[in-house]
């Protein structure tokens, strides 16, 4: 699983990342978005419907990239812990 920890959400909602993270993400297994205190697992299946908005950004350092936003939605279990039936 893939570890991203977000500082600021656009428009209060919205957390953008970048489109070369989402293959690495998939291979990982999920991606797990942290702000503040809450938490948000996305999965590879969701991970893979996700589109790009938005204009080409060059880097500063090498390459371009595209923003994908994703509705921040925290989660109200804890994804580590197992459920009993």
């Amino acid at each position: 699983m893939l570890k991203k920890i977000v500082k600021k959400l656009w428009q209060g909602k919205y957390c953008s990342i970048r489109d070369y993270e989402i293959p690495k993400a998939i291979k990982k297994g999920g991606m797990l978005l942290i702000h503040k205190d809450k938490q948000m697992f996305i999965s590879t299946d969701n991970l893979s419907r996700l589109q790009t908005t938005g204009k080409i950004i060059q880097s500063n350092y090498k390459g371009s990239y595209q923003l994908v936003d994703i509705l921040f939605k925290p989660d109200t279990e804890n994804i580590n812990q197992v459920k009993l039936f």
